[in-house]
């Protein structure tokens, strides 16, 4: 049935928590911040909230790069410029590829069984651009589509159609899948865009009775018995 995979990049296939956490840091020793260890889940709950702004088109990506540093500023009190904060944290982070343990050989093994692969990530092209290529993982992938560069992020439909538009599979959709870890932006949107989808529900999440995934595999491995090869 499906011979064109479409991949979310962080918390599919990349370890962004691993590298979330070793950015946060690295920003902290370069700008020389007064930080605690509380204040990393700080951050990480404020960076949450700003990016589900975002993917509700309530704030665009250029003012989601400041607010969140912004916010956590004002919340915990931290003496740091938020423009500073910010380019030294995406620094960072851009040399943060770190991958799941199972990642490669996942791509390796789907590519192998004549699979077309594609990654479809929103976030910032800087970062990403800069994680993908540490990471080596550009070669698995016909096209890389990221939602800075594209205009539009996941979930909103428009993101979807561009693929689609890209990649000439309008009319073959009944043969695409999309793999992902979140169920509003990789499987909703998916869903909005007319695509069945795969929900990697790696930590038992409950299941949301309006966003109803086609597929719900709990490891990538596991996804590699459902994809046997393409029909």
């Amino acid at each position: 049935m499906y011979r064109y995979l479409f991949f979310d990049a962080d918390g599919t296939l990349f370890d962004f928590e691993q590298a979330e956490h070793n950015a946060f840091w690295k920003m902290a020793e370069s700008l020389s911040l007064p930080l605690e260890r509380k204040h990393e889940q700080d951050y990480i709950r404020c960076n949450a909230e700003v990016w589900k702004q975002f993917e509700k088109g309530e704030v665009t990506i250029e003012e989601l790069k400041v607010k969140r540093f912004a916010s956590f500023a004002l919340e915990t009190g931290i003496p740091l410029n938020p423009e500073t904060a910010s380019h030294s944290y995406q620094y960072e982070l851009s040399k943060k590829g770190i991958l799941f343990t199972e990642t490669i050989t996942v791509l390796e093994t789907l590519k192998k069984r004549g699979y077309t692969l594609f990654l479809a990530t929103n976030g910032i092209a800087e970062v990403q651009r800069g994680r993908i290529a540490v990471s080596d993982t550009e070669q698995y992938f016909d096209h890389i589509f990221i939602s800075e560069e594209i205009g539009y992020q996941k979930p909103d439909p428009r993101f979807f159609a561009h693929m689609f538009e890209v990649t000439g599979l309008s009319e073959q959709k009944q043969h695409t899948l999309m793999i992902g870890d979140s169920l509003s932006s990789d499987i909703a949107g998916g869903i909005a865009g007319g695509m069945d989808t795969l929900w990697l529900n790696k930590t038992g999440k409950p299941v949301n009775p309006q966003v109803q995934p086609t597929h719900i595999h709990n490891n990538l491995y596991s996804v590699l018995e459902f994809l046997n090869g393409p029909l």
